[in-house]
């Protein structure tokens, strides 16, 4: 990524991949939307459906980023495996 830097405007002006990226962004959101249920069925502990209800307030109410969800909901969840609430 650093060593791209510098060309990133040149890149970024580039037809071709301005037309990936065009198809490339809904491609990915359909991917993750798709996988959302299978994902939602595989939850095995009850406390899971808060910490996942919790990062979708950080992300969309609170509009925050992906990877402080990301740490925060691993927080939770180490806590939450160490008081043994995980059974």
């Amino acid at each position: 990524m650093l060593a791209g830097g510098p060309r990133f405007d040149q890149i970024r002006s580039n037809v071709s991949i301005q037309a990936f990226l065009t198809g490339a962004g809904p491609a990915v959101i359909g991917a993750i939307a798709g996988s959302t249920i299978p994902l939602g069925l595989a939850f095995q502990v009850a406390w899971q459906i808060p910490v996942l209800a919790g990062a979708l307030v950080w992300l969309f109410v609170v509009r925050r980023g992906v990877v402080s969800a990301l740490v925060l909901a691993a927080a939770v969840g180490i806590v939450v495996a160490l008081s043994g609430l995980s059974v």
